[in-house]
């Protein structure tokens, strides 16, 4: 037996007055002060508990357990080996509300033809990936009927034993009837709908055109689906300033709407959201501590049994206990931008991702599928340059996260107008870099809290993921 051994090089970062140290094969442990001058000094000897623990992490290697890490990455990294696996269609830019924060807002209402859904259809057919998520938004996609049901009823022609193949629905649930319910449930089409928490915060973001709420509207299609038809519907708040003091409200409404998981998601600086910053908009640092407040109050009702999950946690925690990828874009490295998820826009225009086709900016168009093949869509050089932007070693290299962290180089262009981002200044960076050092310092404290959040990802969930990112 070799008594060679190498230790993969590694960053470290203090969490709970202990260090965390990480390398970029997603190894990591959390040391104490001792155990990290030996590890660190590189004089942890092979016959000691300290070197067995950290070999057995991954953090040493030796040609024993080479190969066992490297499966451990590709694990963790599995988009990186796949084409696409989220195909957004665009079904139409028309929208029957006009949402204060609204991203996808269009001054110019297109539908998708049914010529442009049938390459929408050739794409996806041609995809590799045994793993397939088509999934339909707007605007509102179900003022586009015809094509939602054309693409539906074909897609599913698709599937077989080497291709599943999920579609959800992004609505705001407004523009439905019985007759569309039914369709639904029939074709297995996952619904998501935005609620923002008790009516008196929803009714301040999302409404009508004439200016009145949703929330009554939306309620009663909740309840219907669930009830008459049995199936069930994903809610996402989006958190605006109005937000910032109500989590406990927020929280309580998904409790109470029988959710278990809730995705405390903030607002975006794009379409409607960037006239209406001022009063919807907040720092990171004031996002960030609406988060902790409703992490906190989060895990109390987990204590006293109720279970509910926050999404984004839950995500990566998938990444840091099971090395697992959840093919969430926003936490790959490079983004999963053309990779992971491709956009089709309702006259044929490909996107590399959903906010690429939300800041406006032509630079951020691949091509149109009408007269372009999907091979040479991700083959152009402002994706490359677009991916080369958002690798987290290029601008935050030292960082202990960086296994499993995340840049978006979109919403970075749209916060700076620079592709060269001032990394710590970037409003979700910011917010992404405190989740992840919040939820190491609950698992380098232990106890019950630990115990909380090791159930997140062991406990099963039915169909509790809108799409990948």
């Amino acid at each position: 037996m070799t008594k060679d051994f190498a230790v993969i090089p590694f960053n470290s970062g203090v969490v709970a007055q202990k260090h965390l140290i990480s390398n970029m094969l997603g190894g990591w442990d959390i040391l104490c002060e001792d155990d990290f001058r030996l590890f660190s000094s590189f004089k942890c000897d092979r016959s000691t508990p300290l070197f067995n623990r950290l070999y057995e992490r991954g953090l040493i290697v030796d040609e024993r357990n080479f190969n066992r890490v490297l499966e451990d990455y590709r694990s963790l990294n599995s988009n990186l080996f796949c084409d696409a696996s989220l195909h957004i269609a665009v079904l139409t830019t028309h929208c029957n509300l006009r949402c204060r924060y609204c991203q996808a807002h269009s001054r110019k209402p297109e539908r998708m033809s049914l010529n442009v859904a049938r390459r929408v259809i050739d794409y996806i057919a041609e995809r590799k990936n045994p793993y397939i998520t088509l999934e339909f938004q707007g605007g509102e996609a179900t003022l586009n009927w015809d094509v939602l049901t054309f693409l539906t009823k074909n897609i599913r022609k698709l599937e077989s034993n080497n291709k599943k193949i999920k579609i959800t629905l992004v609505s705001n649930l407004t523009a439905l009837n019985a007759k569309k319910m039914q369709f639904f449930k029939d074709f297995n089409v996952s619904v998501c709908t935005s609620l923002d928490g008790p009516k008196h915060i929803h009714d301040k973001n999302r409404i009508f055109s004439g200016g009145k709420g949703t929330y009554e509207v939306v309620a009663r299609n909740i309840k219907k689906f669930r009830k008459q038809f049995k199936k069930p519907v994903n809610l996402l708040p989006t958190i605006t300033r109005h937000s910032l003091t109500a989590f406990k409200e927020i929280v309580d409404e998904y409790v109470k709407w029988g959710e278990t998981n809730i995705a405390l998601r903030p607002v975006n600086h794009l379409g409607n959201a960037c006239g209406n910053w001022n009063n919807l908009g907040y720092s990171a640092d004031e996002f960030i501590t609406f988060y902790k407040n409703a992490f906190e109050y989060i895990l109390k009702l987990n204590r006293k049994g109720i279970f509910i999950c926050e999404r984004m946690a839950k995500v990566i925690l998938r990444k840091i206990f099971n090395k697992e990828d959840p093919y969430y874009v926003d936490l790959m490295s490079p983004c999963g931008a053309g990779r992971g998820q491709i956009v089709y826009m309702p006259d044929g225009s490909c996107y590399p991702c959903d906010e690429a086709r939300m800041v406006g900016e032509e630079m951020f168009k691949l091509g149109n599928i009408l007269n372009e093949t999907y091979e040479g869509l991700v083959k152009k050089e402002n994706l490359l340059h677009l991916l080369e932007t958002s690798a987290v070693n290029l601008w935050d290299s030292t960082s202990v996260f960086s296994p499993w962290i995340g840049v978006c180089p979109v919403l970075n262009y749209a916060e700076q107008k620079n592709f060269v981002p001032k990394i710590h200044c970037s409003f979700i960076y910011k917010i992404s870099t405190f989740q992840f050092k919040y939820i190491f310092e609950k698992i380098a404290k232990g106890g019950q809290d630990l115990e909380i959040l090791k159930s997140w990802v062991t406990k099963k969930e039915v169909d509790d993921e809108k799409g990948q990112g």
